[in-house]
């Protein structure tokens, strides 16, 4: 989730707290948002800190309580011993919203760091929402503005978030429910399948399910009373195949309806590197762990030097570059010459 959703999250935290001084505890309640993303900082040593260790140990279960008891301890040599409580309580009620809050998205989040690398994600809402983000700014707003009824409009603007997440979960087990009837020849254990959320939109969901050497995506807008929990939507879906190697997957619209899906399938392209320097080995590694639904897209041969492309598909929004996309150049020998991740179109 993005840094001002957190933030306006802790501020209205903050003031349904008691707290010695509610402005002391508003800067708290910031802190305390911001704090697990203190992991970003790993990029000024590491090029790929970005995919190793965020929402790593700073996002776990272990760090919460001890992130929460830091603060208090500094807060009580900093105040006095009245702050520790408040803070206390406040750190742990920030910090699992943060938690919740990045659970919520289809990033991922390592909250069993450091015994597992797992990464678990409920894909119920996009990284960037500007609805829920708006509920809980006019909530942070009030509660700062008003002291006499304002964290008691601001604990019904953070309600009403909740009841907007709860929302999108359900049109998430209704996508869900729906990718798992429209892709063909399923096999438990071997084909991943997930429902994806899309911008701006409660009711768009990207479907992929991923099988050995293919990926399949389609593009679905789910009706209104989707979110009642209603279990007969139809799915019918025509097949396109897509030329293997023919061109990088590029995101495709618009959404369809239920009834009139499209599905794209796309094909691992052949490997032109059979050995890899353990450099290139390293930061190929990397990628894999992070990406979710990775696509090796683009494999072959310019000037002696291989060229490879990876994708993850988990981050495909029609009309938008694919933001984590991997580059290997390597040379014959599979030595590592280069290597770019960004975005791509």
């Amino acid at each position: 989730m993005d840094p001002l959703t957190h933030v306006t999250t802790g501020v209205i935290c903050s003031q349904l707290v008691p707290a010695p001084s509610r402005w002391w505890a508003a800067l708290a309640g910031v802190i305390f948002a911001v704090l697990p993303d203190v992991d970003y900082f790993f990029i000024f040593w590491d090029r790929l800190a970005f995919i190793r260790y965020h929402r790593g140990f700073t996002h776990s279960l272990v760090a919460l309580p001890l992130f929460a008891l830091a603060g208090a301890l500094l807060g009580r040599y900093l105040g006095g011993d009245r702050w520790f409580k408040p803070l206390f309580i406040l750190g742990l009620t920030v910090l699992a919203s943060h938690l919740l809050l990045d659970l919520a998205t289809s990033y991922g989040t390592q909250v069993l760091s450091p015994f597992s690398r797992r990464r678990f994600a409920l894909d119920w809402i996009f990284i960037i929402d500007p609805y829920f983000t708006a509920l809980l700014l006019a909530g942070a707003i009030a509660a700062l503005t008003w002291p006499l009824w304002g964290p008691r409009l601001g604990a019904w603007c953070l309600a009403a978030a909740a009841v907007y997440l709860l929302v999108c979960a359900s049109y998430h087990h209704q996508a869900l429910d729906l990718a798992r009837r429209i892709f063909p020849d399923l096999k438990p254990g071997v084909h991943r399948v997930a429902a994806l959320p899309q911008p701006f939109s409660t009711r768009r969901w990207q479907l992929i399910a991923a099988g050995p050497g293919e990926i399949q995506q389609a593009y679905v807008q789910l009706p209104f009373e989707a979110a009642l929990g209603l279990e007969n939507i139809d799915g019918k879906a025509a097949v396109v195949s897509v030329t293997p190697n023919q061109a990088c997957p590029t995101p495709a619209g618009p959404y369809q309806a239920p009834g009139h899906l499209t599905i794209r399938t796309w094909n691992t392209a052949p490997a032109a590197a059979t050995v890899y320097s353990p450099e290139a080995e390293a930061v190929l590694a990397s990628f894999l762990d992070f990406a979710r639904f990775p696509l090796l897209c683009r494999a072959g041969s310019q000037g002696g030097e291989q060229l490879l492309e990876w994708r993850d598909l988990r981050f495909s929004i029609p009309g938008r570059a694919i933001p984590f996309v991997l580059e290997l150049r390597l040379d014959a020998q599979g030595r590592l010459q280069h290597w770019l991740i960004g975005s791509r179109g």
